[in-house]
């Protein structure tokens, strides 16, 4: 049988031990029937040598790697990991960020024969690692009602992506590697750190995007390239970044052009004018505003199924 899952791991300065727990999530899975890919941003140590070794103990051997000699960031990085993959799908992951169970791996594959998605979400376990392992309060996003596959509503989506923050994490998302590629190959050189806007350039081209409500990942919250106090700043650089590249690719595009005017607003001009465009295109009274900021999110997952990957990794536990 064609294997048609790919989980690329992409890494950069990995820990360790967090890479040996990822690594771990994909050992307790109930198939075989999936490749993994390793791609290294140019760490100083890649595990490469390790990793396989592990992989290959657990009965895991389509396992490939694919090293970038200089670092150019996560963009880059995944890109060169979906190009040296083989497979029809892939699936992202980080060190720190694991599949949620031992069945995960089987019901996405039920998933992507029976519905053939070529981009798809499921529900994620957000967790904080210290002083144990410890399920949190996280969900992405926020407003999962228009990616509803009985009542699609493509506009409220492209609106809730572009202009309402409401994003959805890279973590565990699947993707048709062809379609994926394309879509890094056109930010590559714009967008260096956030693979998972190429969501929001599918949102624009009209690519659907398929939400499941299984639990299927894992995410390290408080660390990464996006939760922590810096890492928002400079997230929000690369948001610039992708909206001037959305404004290049599709400047006729009405959502587009509203994010365009409303993250440039001009600072030279008069803070009311800047307050009125700003109010105009991103009303804060807004309804989805309003509910966005009151939202209380859920936590998600069951704290054995997390102990259960430690413990498949050889930590020892204080809890």
């Amino acid at each position: 049988m064609e294997t048609l899952l790919t989980v690329l791991v992409a890494q950069y300065r990995p820990d360790a031990a967090a890479l040996r727990r990822t690594l771990a999530s994909l050992a307790l899975q109930d198939t075989r029937d999936f490749a993994v890919l390793l791609a290294d941003d140019a760490s100083p140590q890649d595990h490469f040598a390790q990793s396989t070794a592990y992989l290959a103990a657990q009965g895991i051997t389509a396992v490939g790697t694919a090293r970038l000699a200089q670092n150019g960031g996560t963009v880059r990085n995944v890109l060169n990991g979906a190009q040296q993959a083989a497979t029809r799908w892939v699936l992202t992951l980080s060190p720190g960020d694991y599949l949620y169970d031992a069945g995960t791996l089987s019901w996405w594959l039920g998933r992507l024969r029976a519905d053939a998605p070529r981009v798809a979400f499921a529900r994620q376990a957000y967790y904080t690692p210290q002083p144990a392992p410890t399920p949190a309060p996280g969900e992405t996003p926020f407003d999962r009602t228009p990616y509803d596959p009985a009542r699609y509503d493509a506009a409220r989506i492209k609106r809730n992506l572009l202009l309402f923050d409401d994003g959805i994490s890279g973590c565990g998302m699947v993707y048709e590697r062809a379609l994926l590629i394309q879509a890094l190959q056109a930010m590559a050189g714009h967008v260096r750190l956030a693979e998972d806007f190429a969501v929001r350039l599918f949102a624009v081209q009209g690519v659907p995007i398929r939400r499941y409500d299984r639990l299927t990942s894992w995410y390290e919250y408080g660390g990464g390239v996006s939760t922590d106090a810096a890492a928002r700043q400079r997230m929000a650089a690369e948001w610039r970044a992708m909206v001037q590249l959305l404004h290049t690719l599709y400047p006729q595009d009405a959502a587009v052009r509203k994010a365009y005017a409303y993250f440039f607003n001009n600072r030279h001009k008069s803070r009311l004018v800047r307050g009125l465009i700003g109010r105009c295109i991103v009303p804060q009274n807004h309804p989805f505003k309003k509910a966005q900021r009151a939202w209380q999110p859920p936590v998600n997952g069951d704290a054995a199924a997390l102990r259960a990957i430690y413990e498949a990794a050889g930590d020892a536990l204080q809890v």
